[in-house]
């Protein structure tokens, strides 16, 4: 009976204080960001100015009012947060969650820089910090757009999370150019060739020959002989001698 008449005492402890919590004002937005390896794009007091800003009348409601689903959307109006999650804690505080965006890649574009991650998102570069990313650009036909990407980008989002995921790769390779047509020509960090990767297929194949190609061709015909390596004909690299 005692252990009993002790639980009862304890539920009725825990309805009473969530009842006293709902009717209680919201006291404060409280942010943590997730950032992994990536350095600081934007800090955790930029995120809770940016949810006031969008629901300046937060702090004046009661924890019961809030709706969860309209905080995280505030949330989001910072393009370099992911997986964005809200939540109200014991103290009635509005808590948000969320991931920072890892860039794979730096986009010039118009004069304009964009970072874009494995997602597939673009969103802009930071004054609190920089990554040390591949640099892409491109002739761009139709006008780039943040909610799509256009074949271009596709092509570069292939190669730039092939090559994140592989650094044996990526130490290779300094920039990437998107074509017209959606080819992809490269700029390697050694050397003065440029390689033409072709389209965003195959790449485990055609990087592959590459790597075997810089490793058993180049030392014999010299790093300055060529002045480009063409990837586009399966299991050959076809290159170009310098004038």
């Amino acid at each position: 009976m005692l252990i009993l008449l002790g639980a009862l005492l304890v539920a009725a402890l825990v309805i009473y204080a969530n009842i006293v919590r709902s009717h209680s004002r919201v006291g404060s937005v409280d942010v943590v960001i997730r950032y992994g390896r990536t350095p600081v794009l934007v800090d955790e007091p930029t995120v809770a100015d940016s949810v006031l800003s969008v629901l300046p009348n937060l702090l004046q409601q009661q924890v019961r009012d809030v709706d969860l689903d309209q905080v995280a959307e505030a949330a989001a109006h910072v393009p370099f947060l992911a997986h964005i999650k809200a939540s109200l804690n014991v103290s009635g505080n509005v808590v948000v969650r969320a991931d920072q965006r890892r860039p794979i890649a730096r986009l010039f574009y118009g004069g304009r820089e964009l970072y874009l991650d494995r997602e597939g998102v673009l969103f802009p570069v930071s004054r609190m910090g920089d990554c040390d990313v591949l640099v892409a650009t491109g002739d761009f036909v139709p006008p780039i757009r943040y909610d799509s990407l256009n074949f271009q980008l596709a092509a570069i989002l292939a190669v730039a999370t092939f090559l994140d995921r592989n650094p044996e790769y990526a130490a290779l390779i300094d920039q990437i150019h998107a074509e017209t047509d959606g080819d992809i020509m490269m700029v390697p960090k050694v050397g003065n060739h440029v390689i033409d990767l072709g389209s965003a297929d195959n790449l485990d194949t055609k990087f592959a020959n590459l790597l075997t190609f810089y490793r058993k061709g180049m030392p014999r015909a010299g790093w300055d002989t060529y002045s480009k390596l063409s990837l586009k004909f399966d299991g050959q690299v076809v290159c170009t001698k310098n004038d």
